[in-house]
């Protein structure tokens, strides 16, 4: 079997989640099952050393106008003509919100989506660059779903018209990264991604501003990994909170540094609204650190009984949990050891055999058409 996967994901990130994602699917094919990359360009970290994608890097280190766009109409057009030609059993893209691919994909031949999240659907004002008619008319055209979450599975059952035996959730996997020692001095809370909208940063500002009035936890700061410089918002809000100096950001770092932050914090706090998995959890397991999560979403279905949980919508419950965590040595201990039991179920050698399960089904199967 010949899977082919689109450029997407490998034009627009240089390091995430869903690159990650897809590099393992790459990394645990099956002797029976070749794979390939349409791309001609791309600056992504986890491609770089040519194992799986003859591409060439595109001023890596340069950011000037119509770069980006550029990389894209190459890979796109070289996807497509890779598509007419037809040398492949399965195509799976590496996104789900542009069907760039759709005329020239035919139709003898199986498409295979992963939905990650319905953030975009949930929540459209947030991404108003999204074209939201994409995602509905990919899954009308697959001929599989699959689902990083049970939640998630929920989710697109509710807002897309597709078939329940159509849609299988497979977990991520996870494989560890070595530590390097952080420059901070440890015990400090860990922020880790993004921070606007439904990430919730607020509630951890606020859940901050409570904890330093108590002389226990008076000294106790934040790093925020990732996700940008401060904005001007948050930067007068922490300075309403008379946070100054005790939050810190770190900009842009390699993945051996991320794992150091987790390594030496004395918690991990995600109090994001939503999420499709939360695989920021599956990092701080891999380095025994404690994760205190919002009670939404997926978050029970990963972290199960190895987190703390609290209310997204009070910031004072937060507070209550990570003082918890602080004062009380057995907890840590006890929410670190089952956190490194639950990071066992996690494996890409898992997720792509299940994958590639969803692959061989999909050939099988009469493929739908689009109306």
């Amino acid at each position: 079997m010949r899977v082919l996967y689109d450029h997407q994901v490998f034009t627009v990130q240089q390091v995430g989640g869903v690159s990650r994602y897809y590099r393992a699917l790459l990394d645990h094919a099956a002797p029976t099952l070749q794979s390939e990359v349409a791309l001609a360009l791309s600056n992504n970290l986890y491609l770089q050393d040519g194992q799986h994608s003859r591409h060439l890097r595109f001023f890596p280190n340069l950011d000037f106008r119509g770069r980006f766009s550029f990389m894209w109409r190459l890979n796109a057009r070289l996807c497509r003509r890779t598509l007419r030609q037809g040398h492949y059993d399965v195509f799976h893209p590496t996104l789900n919100d542009n069907d760039y691919f759709l005329d020239d994909l035919p139709a003898d031949k199986p498409l295979v989506i992963t939905i990650h999240d319905m953030i975009a659907a949930m929540h459209p004002e947030q991404f108003p660059w999204v074209d939201q008619t994409a995602l509905p008319r990919l899954a009308a055209r697959a001929a599989h779903i699959i689902t990083v979450s049970e939640h998630t599975r929920a989710d697109v059952l509710r807002l897309l018209p597709v078939a329940p035996e159509r849609v299988s959730v497979i977990h991520h996997g996870f494989t560890p990264t070595a530590p390097t020692t952080p420059r901070l001095a440890p015990g400090y809370l860990l922020n880790v991604g993004t921070r606007a909208g439904y990430k919730n940063f607020d509630c951890v500002l606020l859940a901050l501003a409570e904890l330093v009035r108590t002389p226990a936890t008076a000294a106790l700061r934040l790093v925020c990994a990732g996700g940008g410089p401060a904005t001007a918002a948050e930067l007068e809000l922490i300075e309403q909170l008379d946070l100054s100096g005790r939050v810190h950001f770190t900009g842009t770092i390699t993945e051996s540094e991320l794992a150091g932050l987790y390594r030496h914090a004395a918690a991990f706090v995600f109090a994001s609204h939503y999420e499709g998995f939360g695989f920021p959890i599956l990092e701080a397991f891999g380095q025994q650190c404690p994760v205190v999560l919002s009670n939404a979403s997926c978050f029970p279905e990963i972290a199960q009984d190895a987190a703390l949980y609290f209310d997204p919508h009070q910031p004072s419950d937060l507070a209550v949990q990570i003082e918890l965590l602080l004062r009380d040595a057995a907890l840590r201990t006890q929410l670190i050891e089952l956190g490194s039991q639950r990071l066992r179920d996690f494996t890409w050698a898992r997720t792509a055999a299940r994958t590639h399960e969803v692959y061989r089904a999909a050939c099988r199967q009469e493929q739908p058409v689009l109306i």
